[in-house]
């Protein structure tokens, strides 16, 4: 409960951050004219159409695009090798019974919150990360939120739906074997909720060090459900799986949507519209 009252209470201060980096954005330009600040208005009207044809990209890209769904499809291929047959299991077993401790327990205790308050916390991060980056104007920030956003939505209804569909068991109650429908643990939301924010952070280094570092960190929130024996490793691994195929249309997607690009400026008698493309 009082993980759950922090966190309502740092979203709260979180949303603050975005109006107060639009007004100090507002400020570092001066007083605006009527004309200009229909020309912003505007602007700000296009940022949200172009939002949304961002996030119907990114849907086409996931849902539709074959290349995409013969990738989710191997993914979701190897995860029901795992889960009916004995390896599940037996990986379970090794690890509760060889590797798990005290010191692992510690390890993977900041991890140990409810579903909600994992989404709470994502969504707590990634709109304080975007007001922040209004206000410091620091673009990679906000662009990082954006598409962390961005990618855990195009890939939510595929986790629910895959949960549901796959009907697995957590190790405290079954086995790992598919029974669609039967339950809802097929998929780990925790690893995929957790993957999302550092497989993004990956796509936007250009360091290989910084790529190889945030990839290792995007794993720690599924191993740690493995480590409290809340899921087993296909339901963690399929969970992963999601959240970087989510990612990877989403830098496709924005690398489709970089390559042309329109914006709106305003002048003495109007607007000026730019057209840039690149090949």
């Amino acid at each position: 409960m009082a993980i759950s009252t922090f966190l309502r209470i740092a979203l709260g201060l979180a949303v603050l951050l975005i109006p107060l980096g639009h007004r100090c954005i507002a400020e570092d330009n001066g007083a605006i004219s009527a004309a200009d600040n229909a020309a912003i208005t505007a602007a700000g009207n296009g940022a949200i159409s172009r939002g949304y044809e961002a996030v119907k990209t990114d849907f086409g890209n996931f849902y539709l695009d074959r290349g995409n769904l013969t990738r989710l499809g191997i993914g979701i291929g190897v995860a029901a090798v795992f889960a009916n047959t004995n390896i599940d299991m037996y990986i379970r077993n090794k690890y509760q019974n060889s590797t798990r401790s005290h010191v692992t327990d510690q390890a993977t205790k900041i991890f140990n919150i409810s579903a909600a308050e994992l989404a709470l916390l994502a969504g707590t991060v990634y709109i304080g990360t975007y007001g922040a980056g209004l206000w410091l104007h620091n673009p990679t920030m906000e662009e990082w939120a954006l598409k962390s956003v961005r990618a855990t939505v195009v890939g939510g209804p595929a986790l629910v739906f895959l949960a549901a569909a796959t009907g697995g068991d957590r190790p405290t109650e079954g086995d790992s074997h598919w029974q669609p429908f039967q339950n809802f643990h097929g998929v780990s939301g925790h690893s995929y909720v957790g993957a999302v924010p550092f497989i993004t952070a990956a796509k936007m280094s250009e360091n290989p060090y910084q790529k190889a570092l945030f990839y290792g960190l995007s794993t720690f929130t599924g191993l740690s459900r493995i480590n409290d024996d809340e899921h087993y490793f296909s339901q963690v691994a399929l969970g992963w799986y999601l959240a970087y195929l989510s990612c990877a249309v989403v830098a496709k997607g924005t690398d489709q949507e970089e390559r042309m690009q329109i914006q709106l400026a305003p002048v003495p008698k109007g607007l000026a519209i730019t057209v840039r493309k690149r090949y």
